[in-house]
């Protein structure tokens, strides 16, 4: 029974990881293509990455306004200064 090429590409992988060679060294002396064994390697060393679920958490009281986001918390009451808002605002986006 021939082997996946799952396994095919990963013992050519720890073929490559134990000769110290870099990867287009190996490749040109194994004559396998680079590009090929990139995306090999990428697929079967990377870890797997979940989809994030972030989301911007928005929460009304009836004299105020929250707002977080990236673990900033902008709380907002009601008769705030706008300009000061303004202005801080413009100072966050030049960071």
């Amino acid at each position: 029974m021939m082997p996946s090429m799952k396994q095919q590409w990963s013992e050519k992988i720890a073929a490559w990881q134990e000769s110290g060679l870099s990867i287009a060294a190996w490749c040109k002396q194994n004559d396998e293509g680079y590009y090929r064994f990139i995306y090999w390697r990428k697929r079967l060393l990377q870890p797997k990455v979940q989809p994030s679920t972030s989301f911007v958490e928005l929460t009304l009281e009836p004299s105020a306004l929250a707002v977080e986001c990236n673990g900033v918390t902008l709380h907002i009451e009601r008769g705030f200064d706008r300009e000061l808002l303004r202005d801080a605002l413009s100072v966050l986006k030049g960071l």
